[in-house]
């Protein structure tokens, strides 16, 4: 059985999807979400094999969410499944951990195998997609600086970074975003653990956020 979380934030095309899945019986689909929060906490939650992601969500830029669950969960299947089809955003949701890159328009039989090979360790690339990353590759080999910057986060706004965080703040942050507990963080930094989950608690005060998972998006955000 192969375990699929699915986030899109178009309520017609996630029904979509659910309905072309449910036709099948080594599929189970096991979370459905729309945004970017649901992106990183509905795996924690619901262990899925493979995750059919949109990168054009509302709260954050799906590829830096990539990167995000593949450090919680190295073995994961990340396949993007979006109207987006620019060289730029394959190649980057590749460089970032996606193992497969489908477009909305196409055939469920092409979906479903897509999501097989994925799950089985192998990769799976809308066909008219190719090119364009044979371009990216090749212009990476003859400009390796001048690609590989393309593939990075852009540089936030540091006028917007919140100056009252300290630096012990600052590497709880940074573990956060690596997808580490706060057990781990502990040991990392030294502290006992009810230190590491006090300091969570006023650094999500401090910069006024919800829980851990927006925290995670926050040290993306700002490169942390």
């Amino acid at each position: 059985m192969i375990r699929i979380v699915i986030i899109d934030g178009q309520d017609s095309d996630r029904s979509k999807v659910e309905f072309i899945l449910s036709e099948h019986q080594d599929f189970r689909v096991v979370g459905v979400g729309k945004n970017g929060y649901d992106a990183l906490s509905l795996p924690n939650h619901c262990r899925p094999d493979v995750v059919l992601l949109d990168i054009n969500l509302s709260d954050i830029d799906g590829v830096r969410a990539i990167s995000i669950l593949k450090c919680r969960s190295p073995k994961i299947g990340i396949i993007i499944f979006t109207s987006i089809e620019d060289d730029e955003s394959v190649f980057k949701a590749i460089c970032n951990g996606a193992s497969g890159y489908l477009l909305k328009n196409t055939d469920p039989e092409e979906l479903v195998e897509g999501i097989r090979m994925v799950n089985s360790g192998g990769c799976f690339m809308a066909p008219q997609l190719t090119p364009g990353v044979f371009r990216m590759v090749s212009r990476l080999a003859r400009n390796p600086s001048g690609a590989v910057s393309k593939t990075n986060s852009p540089t936030p706004d540091a006028a917007a970074f919140p100056p009252n965080l300290s630096r012990t703040d600052l590497q709880i942050i940074h573990y956060v975003g690596q997808g580490l507990e706060n057990r781990e963080i502990a040991a990392n930094l030294r502290l006992c653990i009810g230190t590491v989950r006090n300091r969570m608690s006023v650094i999500l005060q401090k910069i006024s956020l919800r829980d851990r998972t927006q925290l995670a998006i926050f040290a993306r955000q700002y490169g942390l």
